[in-house]
């Protein structure tokens, strides 16, 4: 009897043993990873929002902090729910969020960095769902973003503001924005040097633009073409960049303090290009086909 039960005992701790094994490779696999299935029309964001934020500073501290605020919540619960944010600085990625829940239709998260110079911070998100009501799964996404100017200088307090209402934040605001677009200038001309393109021929768009000027790199495409594609463009820099920069000799790089990925589309061609510098100063160039 003792044997029987010694016996039950370790073939129960050997089951639970592979569930538990089992349960932490199926959360790794899926935390690691963004994939889009067949597109749910009828589920939707009753809410989405990404939001930058300055906290009051210590005085007489020359640094200060940025809050970046993601939420969403779908209407109805979703087996897997994943946000996943991108920050910049200057034109760099400063941090990240890549927050996920199962069976759930609300998420929450907060990220806080710190500064010391002026900045444009600038984040973009893309709320996912990923959706288990009938036999096939199904998937949903919103995209938001936001931007914060941060205006630290010796001759007075610093400062913070979302949208230009007056001639200095105007002047701020125009400067900002130009230190990040030179940063960018400067990547892509070595891409032209590079490949000796004609960039007249060419649509140029930062990731944190995709959102509101989809039309103008997409135009021939419908609404739901557009949204395949971006969905794969999604999966791809979820891939290649948020998980690490893939180097051709399989080496991973931190995608920190890499420029924000640019865009690149010949006009009428079926390829989108993806240009990154990372923080070493390489170039990485990734292509994705677009829908004949």
């Amino acid at each position: 009897m003792t044997k029987a039960i010694f016996h039950t005992g370790v073939v129960l701790l050997i089951i639970l043993a592979i569930a538990v094994l089992w349960k932490s490779y199926t959360n790794t696999n899926v935390q690691s990873t963004l994939q889009f299935f067949p597109f749910n029309a009828e589920a939707k964001f009753s809410e989405a929002n990404t939001s930058l934020t300055m906290r009051e500073p210590e005085k007489n501290k020359n640094k200060y902090e940025v809050v970046l605020n993601v939420s969403s919540v779908l209407d109805r619960k979703a087996y897997l729910r994943q946000d996943m944010s991108l920050l910049f600085q200057n034109g760099r990625l400063v941090d990240l969020l890549k927050s996920w829940k199962q069976d759930t239709s609300i998420m929450n998260q907060t990220l806080i960095v710190e500064g010391y110079e002026s900045s444009l911070f600038e984040a973009v998100t893309i709320h996912y769902a990923e959706i288990h009501e009938d036999d096939t799964p199904t998937s949903t996404f919103k995209t938001t973003d936001a931007a914060q100017y941060v205006i630290s200088s010796r001759f007075g307090p610093i400062k913070s503001f979302q949208t230009p209402e007056n001639e200095e934040q105007k002047d701020w605001a125009f400067t900002l924005r130009s230190v990040a677009n030179s940063r960018l200038a400067k990547v892509l001309d070595r891409y032209i040097d590079k490949t000796q393109i004609d960039l007249s021929n060419y649509t140029v768009m930062p990731i944190t633009q995709l959102a509101d000027k989809k039309e103008d790199l997409l135009s021939e495409y419908t609404e739901l073409e557009q949204r395949a594609i971006i969905e794969k463009l999604w999966e791809a820099l979820y891939s290649i960049y948020v998980t690490g920069i893939k180097k051709q000799d399989g080496t991973i790089i931190d995608p920190i303090d890499s420029t924000i990925p640019l865009i690149l589309r010949e006009k009428q061609s079926s390829r989108l290009i993806l240009i990154i510098q990372d923080k070493t100063g390489n170039l990485h160039e990734f292509y994705q086909q677009l829908p004949s």
